[in-house]
């Protein structure tokens, strides 16, 4: 329960942060309201398979609307401003690093970047090889990750996120149609 609501602050605030980069990342500032049951009991049907909790974060600049996907080795959140069924509309994946690799901060950014780059070019008309994600110097450091197609900056919404043997990817392109 403790990583859920952890994945719902940080999702929020990264979704905050895009539209203001000033915005706190103090942690209480972004109150996570989940909706669930009796699923978080601890049971075992519960880890068994992927199951997932919807809820909401109230943050210094308005609701942000999340889903939390849990499984027995992580706990991954995407969310979106609008409402709760556009979360439904975020495409993601988690990806576990092979233990055979040698695991760093350099190579999980490369991972991750790379994988993104695989699925996102299913939904553009562009090839791996041409994408680019890269973050730029902003007024306040970094700024978060842009997509960029044949040397120019898309709007595709995306979000990167590794530690240790995972990596996680989410994107949203409007209108868009599913990868057969």
């Amino acid at each position: 329960m403790i990583w859920a609501i952890w994945a719902g602050k940080e999702t929020a605030y990264k979704i905050v942060s895009k539209c203001d980069p000033y915005a706190s990342s103090t942690p209480r500032l972004y109150e996570v309201s989940l909706n669930c049951s009796d699923k978080l009991s601890g049971s075992d049907k519960f880890y068994a398979t992927q199951s997932s909790i919807s809820g909401s974060v109230a943050t210094p600049r308005g609701q942000v609307y999340i889903k939390i996907f849990v499984t027995r080795d992580y706990v991954h959140c995407v969310g979106a401003t609008a409402s709760l069924e556009k979360t439904d509309a975020v495409v993601w994946h988690v990806d576990r690093i092979s233990t055979d690799s040698e695991v760093s901060p350099a190579y999980e950014s490369m991972f991750v970047r790379e994988a993104l780059k695989k699925h996102l070019s299913e939904y553009v008309d562009e090839v791996a090889e041409d994408m680019e994600i890269k973050r730029e110097n902003g007024a306040n450091g970094l700024t978060p990750p842009f997509v960029y197609l044949n040397g120019r900056r898309d709007e595709i919404d995306i979000s990167l996120s590794h530690d240790g043997a995972f990596t996680a990817y989410a994107f949203t392109i409007l209108d868009s149609p599913n990868p057969a």
